[in-house]
């Protein structure tokens, strides 16, 4: 063999150890790593937050940081009612948002420990999880705490924690962070209409427009509109669909927030500026919408027939009320279809 030869061979015996070398030394790593996370992952502290321990919970508390410097934090306690029932205790009495208390108590169960980040409690401020900055939840069954955790800053290394019974602060899996930080309207209920709209069998608009009165005629609808109840004629180009389109606008109609310092006269509802009244059949049920001046942007101040509660309703919701007769009639414009530019299709 020539000294050419030998030094290929040489150097690619040479490539192959080195190459063998490098990947023992990668496993030797990658084993350790393995071993290191396990053995940290079973030292970490359990949460014991099954879903039959969570579905224990009767009251929680949420503990809010000031969001100004001087500021007093928010307290916000939560008071099961019922089998699905919650009511709000503070800051103020009110019926409680059930579906957002059930989503909240859900996530509980998907939340694990991943990592301790910091031992001992002199990193509290740093990772937000001290008494001022962090987010303090308690979840009780009865008078015995079942969970008391303070939620902090959400990095690289995932959501921070700190247990109230444990010191340290650790990484946990599973969070959504907009689950438990709502404010407190957030944690109210806001429905303020709930009713089946194949129900319906009389809708009355009063505005400035006149009067309007849909009846239930078989599966369809009539419609008379004039300046009094009295003077009222049947609708010119009478659109049926058009009071479907109000029912479904209103049979699960939700507050955009609440005027809880507010009186009607303050905000045009001493006087309605629109009404609307909506009629089931065999005398089932009777909902009253009012509606009042212009809110913040463009909603508008409401109060229902059920409760002395000021609302405000968005734009969208409060134009039934305020419309004219064209919002009833057969549109005269032609139907819009789907445009297609350059290739792309815009569905309506």
């Amino acid at each position: 063999m020539d000294q050419q030869k030998k030094l290929y061979v040489g150097g690619a015996v040479l490539a192959l150890l080195v190459g063998l070398f490098v990947l023992q030394k990668k496993s030797e790593h990658d084993e350790a790593h393995s071993h290191s996370l396990a053995g940290q992952a079973a030292s970490l502290p359990k949460l014991d937050l099954t879903e039959e321990k969570v579905k224990t919970i009767d009251r929680i508390v949420l503990t809010k940081p000031s969001e100004g410097d001087g500021g007093a934090p928010t307290e916000i306690e939560l008071e099961k009612t019922g089998d699905e029932a919650w009511s709000l205790k503070r800051p103020l009495v009110a019926k409680a948002n059930a579906s957002n208390v059930k989503s909240m108590l859900d996530n509980l169960s998907k939340l694990s420990l991943s990592e301790a980040v910091a031992s001992g409690t002199d990193e509290y401020s740093r990772w937000g999880v001290s008494d001022d900055k962090g987010l303090h939840v308690t979840f009780f069954k009865g008078a015995d705490s079942v969970f008391d955790v303070y939620f902090g800053e959400n990095g690289s290394r995932g959501q921070m924690v700190r247990l109230a019974k444990q010191d340290g602060v650790f990484a946990v899996k599973g969070f959504s962070k907009w689950l438990y930080e709502r404010d407190v309207s957030g944690w109210r209920d806001k429905t303020m209409f709930k009713f089946e709209d194949k129900d319906a069998v009389k809708v009355t608009v009063e505005n400035s427009n006149g009067v309007f009165t849909f009846e239930k005629a078989g599966e369809s609808w009539t419609g008379k509109h004039g300046a009094k109840a009295s003077s009222q004629k049947p609708i010119d180009k009478f659109q049926a669909s058009k009071v479907d389109d109000l029912l479904r606008a209103y049979k699960s109609l939700n507050a955009m927030d609440f005027g809880d310092d507010k009186k009607p006269a303050d905000v045009g509802l001493a006087t309605p500026q629109a009404t609307v009244t909506v009629e089931l059949r065999g005398g089932t049920g009777l909902h009253v919408l009012k509606l009042g001046s212009v809110a913040e942007g463009s909603n508008r101040w409401a109060m229902t027939n059920g409760s002395d509660q000021i609302y405000t309703i968005s734009s969208w919701s409060a134009e039934w009320a305020t419309a004219n007769v064209s919002k009833f009639q057969i549109s005269d414009k032609p139907a819009q279809g789907p445009t297609v530019q350059a290739g792309h299709e815009d569905h309506p």
